[in-house]
């Protein structure tokens, strides 16, 4: 055993069991300070003081509680190595102090006493390994943290690239995040799929960098060949960020944000649950942005027109819940598109629902 000087919290209210543990240490070389508190209340006291604890050994069973409690101080994970000793062996005992957080479950006895040091030199390798644990995941969030703002900073630079080719649509991928943001809130989906949403709809046209710029910004109708030509954006757009590692499924989205539950959509013709759900989404905020907004060549059709589209073609072509969620925002909960096109990606919070 390492001859540091440990210290010990012995919470025990058997003097006797008391005076067998300070012996077991004192034939160890004495390399132990013990402090002895014989309740939770004044366990819990020594802690408070300034004085260091690298180890509290505690009964099962004490006047004012149970030696479990002490586990449930910190509100959290448990901040010190923790030996709990109990009087009766049981096996769910055993099992409801190791879920707590305890690092060791012994049962009293003499022999137990005697091997207590040993006890608690494995209990403080244990927690050492804890703590090196913790380390580790501390800097691996610290990393995953670093890389989605990476991730953030290329889908801004994505988004910026499509905009300044097309001005028509600036700021058109960034109301339609923000409106399926919005819908997927009000669905009360969880944070991280709404976060992945926002992203995959902040670049759902980037496809479009590679048609050619005169066919985007011509005003009049498309031909029947320019049209196919813009379809190919969500299969181009896909392409471009297939091999990027994102969290969620971004490719997915912009391959199929012109899909439709009924089959005519495009490029692969999907239908129902073949789509993703945040596909499903993307699809109601985009029709309702461009149907909305003025286009090269077409003149606005108007928030009205918009709306009654979704209705009309619910179930149809849009996801029910989707298109019911989105028909709320407006109608009951005072939504409006802005002209204006809204802040930076790296928050998925829903800004201007009222």
């Amino acid at each position: 055993m390492n001859k540091a000087l440990i210290n010990i919290l012995l919470v025990e209210d058997d003097e006797a069991h008391v005076e067998l543990i300070r012996r077991a240490f004192l034939a160890r070389s004495g390399h132990a300070e013990i402090r002895v508190a014989a309740s939770l209340t004044s366990a819990r006291a020594l802690l408070a003081e300034s004085h260091p604890t690298d180890i509290v050994i505690i009964d099962w069973l004490l006047p004012d509680g149970k030696g479990i409690e002490l586990l449930n101080d910190t509100g959290g994970e448990p901040t010190m190595p923790l030996i709990l000793m109990t009087s009766h062996g049981d096996e769910h005992l055993a099992v409801e102090a190791m879920k707590a957080g305890a690092l060791e479950y012994v049962v009293k006895s003499e022999s137990v006493f005697a091997d207590m040091p040993h006890t608690v030199e494995s209990a403080l390798r244990k927690w050492e390994n804890i703590l090196e644990r913790r380390r580790a995941e501390k800097e691996l969030e610290r990393s995953a943290h670093m890389l989605r703002r990476v991730l953030v900073g290329t889908v801004q630079a994505m988004a910026r690239m499509v905009e300044t080719r097309d001005p028509y649509t600036a700021g058109h991928q960034r109301r339609v995040a923000h409106l399926a943001v919005s819908i997927a809130t009000e669905m009360d989906l969880p944070q991280e799929t709404i976060e992945g949403l926002q992203l995959g709809a902040t670049i759902h046209d980037i496809g479009k960098n590679y048609i050619p710029a005169e066919i985007l910004n011509r005003p009049g109708p498309l031909t029947d060949i320019e049209f196919e030509l813009i379809k190919q954006h969500p299969q181009v757009g896909s392409d471009i960020v297939s091999e990027v590692d994102f969290p969620w499924p971004v490719a997915e989205m912009i391959l199929q944000h012109h899909e439709r539950m009924d089959g005519s959509g495009y490029p692969e013709g999907l239908s129902g649950d073949d789509i993703i759900l945040e596909a499903r989404i993307l699809a109601v905020a985009d029709v309702v942005e461009a149907m909305a907004s003025h286009r090269p060549y077409r003149p606005a059709c108007g928030m009205e027109a918009a709306l009654a589209e979704i209705a009309a073609n619910r179930a149809k072509a849009y996801d029910p819940e989707v298109a019911d969620a989105c028909l709320r925002l407006f109608k009951d909960r005072g939504y409006q598109l802005s002209a204006e096109t809204y802040g930076n990606v790296e928050t998925a919070a829903p800004i201007g629902v009222h």
